[in-house]
């Protein structure tokens, strides 16, 4: 007999508790007023652009993370097919052509999508990941990668059918996130933070891992928002500092 049958409520899973822990976070996250000026009409052409040119070079950390993740999860997992998958098919060079493709169509061409280019919030985030794929185990790495992964739900699904404003860039950037390969990684990640929580121990260290991806979340979005002072030398406000002005309209 099944929980429904009884009546019962089914066990509460340890992603579930996450989600739980975190609201607060989650709810600055998806109603962050980048995301939804861009749904309002409200974007501005510099805060989009300060966002793809900070993500871009951000996209190889998740790759490397998923790389190091896939020596920790057993062989032949269905995480570890599934991010085989994703790295083969999808992810890096696509999606870093493919917000090339957003910048240049918005007039800029001499941007920097070099390691150098990431901002402080960027750099600590990529940081995080690359610590946790380090010294984690498959289930902090999942946890990790989770609020990232969140993109196809908190992009890709609130966007469908939206008719977004502003130069065609905005609206291709929210449908590119609709995608089943990045759909099923998000799916994967929760299904081995659940394995993997087993033991007090083990948790709270999802835990983290999890709460400090979100929280960096927030910070990189914080960043695109607000102007950006430009760092000497370096970084993308060196390579084309009109972006910063546009940013700061």
């Amino acid at each position: 007999m099944s929980a429904a049958d009884t009546g019962a409520q089914a066990p509460t899973t340890f992603t579930d508790q996450c989600r739980e822990a975190t609201a607060a976070g989650w709810e600055a996250y998806e109603n962050h007023p980048w995301l939804t000026d861009l749904e309002r009409g409200r974007m501005t052409t510099g805060r989009f652009l300060a966002f793809q040119v900070d993500d871009a070079p951000f996209i190889p950390y998740i790759h490397r993370t998923l790389a190091l993740g896939l020596t920790k999860s057993p062989t032949g997992s269905a995480w570890s097919r599934t991010t085989a998958n994703l790295l083969s098919e999808y992810f890096v060079t696509e999606e870093t052509g493919f917000k090339q493709s957003l910048v240049e169509s918005l007039g800029h061409t001499a941007v920097r999508f070099d390691a150098g280019a990431l901002t402080p919030a960027r750099e600590a985030y990529a940081n995080h990941m690359l610590k946790t794929g380090l010294d984690g185990g498959i289930g902090e790495i999942a946890a990790a990668l989770y609020p990232c992964a969140m993109f196809t739900r908190v992009v890709g699904e609130r966007y469908k059918g939206v008719d977004i404003k502003g130069p065609p860039a905005f609206g291709a950037w929210a449908q590119y996130y609709a995608n089943k390969a990045g759909s099923a990684m998000a799916e994967a990640h929760a299904a081995v933070m659940d394995e993997c929580a087993t033991t007090a121990e083990a948790r709270e260290k999802m835990m983290f891992a999890y709460a400090r991806s979100l929280q960096h979340q927030i910070r990189v979005f914080d960043a695109a928002y607000e102007s950006h002072p430009g760092w000497p030398a370096t970084g993308w406000a060196a390579a084309d500092a009109s972006i910063t002005a546009e940013a700061a309209l």
